[in-house]
């Protein structure tokens, strides 16, 4: 295991609607104190937890050397997006019911704190995208940062669109499908992989175009570079059964006007997901996706 930067502050969010994970929290943060590490709580588990600790939302993240997420990938996937611009590295602990980013056992994590607290861990390095939803003057309407996937579509995600997709200056073409996804190596066991994308390694700097539900035999999913811009447009007088939306890792939206484009490109910075068991990603990825091929 790598040894990084000993750990003196910590701070800890949990998934409020799961009381295993607000009940870890209470463990975790007592315990934490007790080494000595200055424990820094989200403001959610104010009324649950007592002792002398910091809460507040913004501040926790900020000050503290990693912050531990006690939930399923969801919970950690919005703690990415807050955490990842601030370099503070993030510590999933799985409470949820599938555990694919999350996938350290918040008991092997409680057992081993004292090795989280002297920096026996390994960090890694996720890339995100930044997605701008511009208007046809160029004016910026929305940009967020992504570690799963930007995707565009109708509202609902099960009507056909109209849709123009661009990777830097080509076109690739006219696209009525159910919508576009654009996702990261990290994105690409999710919703991307359901629409029938690529699996590719997080190891690989790459992104991935996947059209859902294309009505169309001539489309394939892609895997372009890093560096690439991908831009999609809804274009005047296209299919519209509806409001067109950008949604970020399923869980932030914004709404996509006529004309108006989202641009995709690869974010300023990185995640780092930290991880205490030495499980790799094959492994990981074996055992969680693809367990029915093993005899």
């Amino acid at each position: 295991m790598t040894c990084e930067p000993k750990i003196s502050s910590v701070g800890i969010a949990a998934a409020m609607h799961k009381p295993e994970a607000v009940r870890w929290a209470r463990q975790f943060a007592r315990k934490l104190a007790e080494l000595g590490v200055a424990v820094r709580l989200a403001g959610a588990l104010q009324e649950h937890c007592q002792g002398d600790y910091g809460f507040g939302d913004e501040q926790y993240l900020a000050e503290s050397d990693l912050v531990i997420v006690l939930g399923g990938d969801g919970s950690l996937l919005l703690m990415a997006r807050s955490a990842a611009p601030l370099g503070t590295p993030v510590l999933g602990l799985d409470v949820g019911s599938f555990g694919f980013l999350s996938q350290d056992d918040p008991q092997y994590a409680f057992e081993n704190l004292e090795q989280l607290h002297s920096g026996h861990y390994r960090l890694e390095e996720r890339l995100m995208l930044q997605a701008t939803v511009q208007d046809s003057t160029g004016r910026v309407k929305a940009q967020e940062n992504a570690l799963n996937d930007a995707v565009v579509s109708c509202h609902d995600g099960r009507r056909v669109v109209s849709l123009e997709a661009f990777i830097d200056e080509d076109c690739i073409g006219d696209f009525r499908a159910d919508g576009l996804i654009v996702a990261t190596p990290t994105g690409s066991t999710g919703y991307s992989l359901s629409a029938g994308g690529p699996i590719v390694s997080p190891q690989v700097s790459c992104m991935t175009l996947t059209a859902i539900c294309p009505h169309t035999l001539g489309f394939r999913p892609l895997v372009i570079p890093a560096e690439s811009q991908v831009r999609i447009t809804v274009p005047k007088g296209g299919k519209r059964p509806g409001a067109i939306f950008l949604t970020i890792d399923g869980q932030q939206q914004h709404e996509v006007g006529e004309l108006d484009s989202v641009i995709v490109t690869r974010a300023p910075y990185t995640v780092k997901l930290a991880r205490m068991q030495s499980k790799s990603y094959v492994a990981n990825l074996v055992d969680k996706l693809m367990s029915g091929l093993r005899q």
